[in-house]
C-alpha cells in the first residue's frame, strides 16, 4: 500500500490579500466548538506528519513556538496554523511540524506588478482575473468551518482556482510574457512544496497531512499523482 497525502485546503483566518480570505476575522471564542469538530474530523485521519504553509527556512522558529505551546508557554493567534494545526498536534502527541513552503524571489516580475500592467494595457484581461479571484474560494461567516472548508475543497472550485492562473498566464504582449513571469515563481513554489512533501514520504511517514491554502490544491495534487508513489486524499473524502 502506498503512502497516503491528506490535501486540506483553507482560507485564511485573518484578512489579508491571498485568494481565498475569510469575510470577517477569525472569532477563538465564537468558533471553538467548530474547531474541535475540524479537530476530531483531521485526527481520524491518524497523520504521522503535519504540513503547513510556513517557509522551510523558519522551521527552527516553527519549532521553538510549537513546542512553547505545548507547554502552555504560547497564546495562538487567530491564523489557521496556530488554530488548526498546532492543536491538532497537541491533539495527537505529535512531536513537531514541518514547514514545507518556499517563497524566495526568482528575480521576477511581482502578482501586483502584473496585474497594474494589465489593468492599463489589457483591461479586459484584468478584469476577468480580478473576477476570478473575487469569486474564488469565497465562504460564508453563516456557515460552520468545515462546510465552508468542504465548499473550496470541491474539485470544482480547485479547477475554477487553476483556471484563474491560467487566464493570468495571458497576461503580456509580443515576447514579453509578463503574466507567466509571475506564473513560474508559483509553479516553482508549488513544485517545491511537493519536493518537501515528497521528503516527508522519504523518511517513512506513511500518513502526511499538508494544511495549506486553498489556491495550492490544484498543482500539488497534480505533482503528487504524477509522481506515482503516493495516494491523494481529499478533505471531502473524510
Amino acid at each position: 500500500m502506498k503512502p497516503q497525502v491528506l490535501l486540506v485546503g483553507t482560507y485564511h483566518f485573518t484578512s489579508n490579500l491571498d485568494m481565498v480570505s475569510h469575510v470577517d476575522k477569525f472569532n477563538e471564542g465564537k468558533d471553538r466548538h467548530q474547531l474541535q469538530e475540524l479537530i476530531e474530523l483531521l485526527a481520524a485521519f491518524d497523520p504521522t506528519a503535519l504540513a503547513v504553509e510556513i517557509t522551510k527556512d523558519k522551521q527552527k522558529f516553527l519549532d521553538d513556538e510549537y513546542q512553547a505551546y505545548l507547554s502552555d508557554k504560547f497564546v495562538l493567534e487567530s491564523n489557521e496554523v496556530h488554530q488548526v494545526m498546532y492543536r491538532l498536534g497537541k491533539r495527537l502527541d505529535i512531536d513537531g511540524l514541518n514547514a514545507v513552503d518556499w517563497m524566495d524571489s526568482v528575480g521576477n516580475r511581482g502578482m501586483g506588478d502584473v496585474m497594474e500592467w494589465a489593468k492599463i494595457h489589457q483591461p479586459n484581461v484584468y478584469e476577468e482575473v480580478y473576477n476570478l479571484f473575487m469569486k474564488n474560494g469565497q465562504v460564508e461567516n453563516d456557515n460552520t468551518i468545515i462546510e465552508n472548508l468542504s465548499i473550496i475543497n470541491t474539485i470544482e472550485n480547485t479547477w475554477d482556482s487553476h483556471r484563474t492562473y491560467m487566464k493570468f498566464a495571458q497576461i503580456g504582449e509580443e515576447t514579453d510574457y509578463i503574466g507567466i513571469d509571475w506564473l513560474r515563481w508559483w509553479y516553482q513554489r508549488n513544485l517545491i512544496i511537493y519536493k518537501n512533501i515528497m521528503e516527508l514520504i522519504q523518511a517513512k511517514h506513511d500518513r502526511v497531512l499538508l494544511y495549506i491554502g486553498a489556491a495550492h490544491l490544484h498543482l500539488i495534487e497534480q505533482f503528487l499523482a504524477e509522481s506515482g508513489e503516493v495516494d491523494v486524499v481529499g478533505f471531502n473524502e473524510l
